[in-house]
Formats: structure tokens, C-alpha cells, sequence
């Protein structure tokens, strides 16, 4: 018998015991990783998302800007709240509420509302300011979050994810391109404004926003964690700069 003969004669004596074990490997397989499955949902992280950095009074403004905005379509139905006075209360004590209580009331008088120069106790405009400090965290990969500078800080509301995601892309793009990429920090602020009548909100909005490691007096000492005591490499970044630093 030809040796080429006998090698065509032994592949196909091969190949249909191939066929016939396979399924039985591919089941064994699936067992195998079965029993090898972890209990415990493993860890994963948020979709990435936009969250800006604070770094000017320029900043502080378009949040002024937007809070009276949220006033004044807050009033808009109610007459006679238009007509009432409003006392602008900030709840801290800094240069960030000190400044922001001065921009807030001139974005309301812009907007057309009536703003008390001292206390009547009708309609108050509460803000608090908290600061954030976080421990070592990870940023990865650092994502490319386009910072409205120049244009602001811009407040996004009524904004579908889809938009956000599809835009995340382009947004690192041109982040790239023309250099605003902002530099990971470990302190935030959460700025929160409540319109309140007859002990009633009107509006309560709550912003997030990152500031630089070293700004974090403008706005408030940071708030302290359960069992701080225990808690090592929490301590706050000495205040370096009079004025809001830029990086």
C-alpha cells in the first residue's frame, strides 16, 4: 500500500473520533469553570462620567449664574413670590461664600428679582459649601473630561446619558488637543442652595465640582470622617496661595 495512501486512510479514521469527543471536552470545560466560579460579584467601576474642577472666581459665577436661574424658574408661577424680597444667607464663613454671596445677588437682580440688602426674613436663599477629602483613589485610565474654561463652567441639566457617552469620545479628542485636561484631585465640594418661604423649599439643588488640593480653605475645612483618628493620610493639604491657584 502507497505511504500517501495509508495517511489519507488514517486521517479519516481520526476524524470522527474527533467529533465524537469533542462535545464531551467542551461539556468538561464548562464544569470545570462552573466549579471555579467566584461567589462574590467581583468589583468594577462607574461608566466614566464629567465632573468639573473649580479653579476661578470666573467659576463661581456661572454657578451664581445658574442657581438664580433655578430661582427664577422656580418664582416664575408664583406671583407673589416674585414680588417678596429674597435674603441671600450663606451658611459658611471664607472667600468663597464671602464672593459668592455678592455674585449670586447680582445674577438675581439680573434676572429680574427682588433682593433684600438686609435681613426680612421673608424668602431666604440658603447655600452651604462642604468640602470632601478623599484617600488615595485610582483614576484609571484618566479620563479625558473637556473643562469649560473661558466658556465656564457649565452646569449640565436635562442631558441624556446617550449624549454624554457619545460625546466622551470627542471630548477626549479635544482635550488633548488643546490642553485641558484637568489633573486628579482629592478634595471636592458639594455646594448646595435651598429657596425656602413659610418654611418651605421652593428649590434645593445640590453641584459637585473638584477644586485644587491646595484652594480647600476658600470653601471649608474638610469634613471629618467616622473614627478619624484612625485614619492615616487624611490630613489636608497645607494652604499655600492667597488667591485661587491655577494648575
Amino acid at each position: 500500500m502507497p505511504e500517501r495512501f495509508r495517511e489519507e486512510v488514517s486521517l479519516a479514521a481520526w476524524k470522527p473520533s474527533v467529533l465524537l469527543w469533542t462535545p464531551v471536552l467542551l461539556g468538561l470545560a464548562v464544569l470545570l469553570l462552573a466549579g471555579c466560579r467566584s461567589q462574590l460579584p467581583l468589583a468594577t467601576t462607574y461608566p466614566m462620567s464629567m465632573q468639573n474642577k473649580m479653579q476661578a472666581a470666573h467659576h463661581w459665577d456661572v454657578l451664581a449664574e445658574d442657581v438664580a436661574e433655578q430661582v427664577a424658574d422656580a418664582v416664575d408661577d408664583r406671583v407673589e413670590m416674585r414680588l417678596l424680597p429674597i435674603d441671600v444667607v450663606a451658611e459658611n464663613e471664607g472667600p468663597f461664600s464671602e464672593v459668592f454671596s455678592e455674585l449670586l445677588m447680582s445674577r438675581l437682580v439680573q434676572e429680574g428679582l427682588q433682593v433684600s440688602s438686609a435681613r426680612e426674613g421673608v424668602v431666604a436663599l440658603r447655600f452651604k459649601v462642604q468640602v470632601v477629602l478623599h484617600g488615595r483613589r485610582h483614576q484609571r485610565p484618566v479620563p479625558g473630561l473637556l473643562t469649560a474654561i473661558g466658556a465656564g463652567v457649565s452646569v449640565a441639566r436635562d442631558v441624556s446619558e446617550d449624549w454624554l457617552y457619545g460625546a466622551a469620545g470627542l471630548g477626549l479628542l479635544a482635550d488633548v488637543g488643546v490642553g485641558y485636561l484637568a489633573s486628579h484631585s482629592d478634595h471636592e465640594v458639594v455646594v448646595t442652595t435651598a429657596l425656602l418661604h413659610k418654611n418651605r423649599f421652593v428649590m434645593r439643588s445640590s453641584d459637585i465640582y473638584y477644586i485644587n488640593d491646595q484652594d480647600y480653605l476658600h470653601y471649608a475645612e474638610p469634613l471629618a470622617p467616622a473614627g478619624a483618628a484612625g485614619w492615616a493620610g487624611l490630613e489636608p493639604l497645607p494652604a499655600t496661595t492667597v488667591g485661587v491657584a491655577n494648575e
